[in-house]
């Protein structure tokens, strides 16, 4: 009896031993699976089911005990088969933890990785109920890891004070102004049409502008030069006032009077009258002390003594007064002169003393303005035309 006891005990003993070094217990903890125990240990899914066939399909509880086959060094060919097929799961997992609005889709986009492989190796989750703080196991792909690896962990830096860099100044090259489409016209106290010039004008577009020859706008302005100033005055058509000086034109040279002591008076007026603006500038078209041209300085003069001459200096040497012969000259006598290459009338002045066959006039020059000059000038001797007496 006692034998037969004590063979039993050894038979129990030795098979408990045996199982004991083919099975060994595993407690479950906080997110592990089938899938994760069967990596760690070694062996198949399959071979933990075949030991714990109430684990599968089933959620895998904490603190379950199962029991897991310990592989001996030995191995089928069948065995190496399967260590084959399993062996490209073989990577190493992590645990991610999920938070709000995470699904199990969201996560596997994440790690890159398929939604069916997640939930195989997350069988104790829900993937309908993803509570905040699941612990989902994830296998990573190659990619995840490289970028893990490579990723420079951002060190939280104080934004750079914004710098207002002023914008720098363009000097862009002036333009030369196209000519205004509406002209810049007023008329004179002649009733001549005016025009001021604007930047960019030439006498050709003037004249186009009006409608006129470019030989009748010469004419009308004899000193006006080939680049014209900026608020130059251009005559662009003759007042009525100034057509009937035209008309009454004196044909015949009437008979001289020596000028009477009222007259001299009157010439001599004159010329203090326009030496009251030696040194105001020359100004196209001006007849004022903002600003002269030579017409306009005769024409401004006679006025004092309520004398209205033609606006422009070729309209006053055929209809102010009469020609008289050079010797006959006298104070206050008007003198022309050419000074347009043209070789007709287109400046002039008034005489202001007479020394032997040397003649001084007051005059508006383009070049000095209002200023007192001789005809023993070069430039004036050669560019003489004639005198004309307009004092009587």
């Amino acid at each position: 009896m006692n034998l037969s006891k004590l063979l039993t005990f050894i038979l129990f003993f030795l098979t408990a031993s045996l199982f004991s070094q083919k099975n060994t217990k595993h407690t479950v903890v906080e997110g592990e699976s089938i899938y994760v125990i069967a990596k760690k240990y070694g062996v198949t899914e399959s071979d933990i089911y075949e030991l714990n066939p109430k684990a599968k399909g089933a959620l895998l509880q904490l603190k379950t005990v199962l029991l897991i086959p310990n592989k001996s060094k030995k191995t089928t060919v069948s065995d190496e088969k399967k260590k084959k097929s399993t062996s490209k799961n073989n990577e190493s997992t992590e645990i991610h933890t999920a938070f709000a609005g995470e699904s199990l889709y969201v996560i596997a986009k994440k790690y890159g990785i398929s939604l069916e492989k997640i939930k195989e190796i997350n069988p104790s989750i829900n993937p309908e109920a993803i509570q905040i703080g699941d612990k989902i196991n994830i296998i990573p792909t190659k990619k995840t890891i490289t970028e893990k690896k490579n990723k420079v962990p951002s060190k939280v830096e104080k934004p750079a004070p914004t710098i207002t860099t002023p914008t720098p100044v363009v000097n862009t090259p002036l333009v030369s102004v196209p000519v205004a489409t509406t002209p810049m016209v007023c008329e004179d106290e002649l009733g001549n049409t005016i025009h001021t010039v604007q930047k960019g004008e030439t006498l050709y577009r003037i004249a186009k502008l009006y409608n006129v020859k470019l030989k009748e706008l010469q004419e009308l302005n004899e000193e006006v030069v080939e680049n014209l100033p900026e608020g130059y005055l251009l005559i662009v058509k003759l007042g009525n006032l100034e057509i009937a000086k035209h008309q009454n034109t004196l044909m015949e040279k009437p008979v001289l009077v020596p000028i009477s002591l009222e007259n001299m008076s009157k010439a001599e007026f004159l010329i203090a009258k326009a030496s009251e603006h030696l040194g105001t500038r020359y100004r196209g078209g001006g007849t004022t002390s903002a600003g002269f041209d030579c017409s306009g300085l005769m024409f401004s003069t006679f006025k004092n003594i309520d004398m209205t001459l033609p606006r422009s200096s070729g309209s006053m040497a055929v209809g102010a007064g009469v020609k008289i012969e050079r010797d006959q000259a006298q104070k206050g006598d008007l003198i022309f002169f050419t000074t347009n290459g043209r070789g007709s009338i287109n400046h002039v002045g008034m005489i202001t003393e007479i020394i032997g066959d040397e003649i001084k006039f007051i005059h508006s020059s383009v070049q000095s303005g209002v200023v007192i000059s001789s005809t023993k000038e070069p430039y004036y001797a050669k560019r003489f035309i004639q005198i004309n007496r307009v004092l009587e």
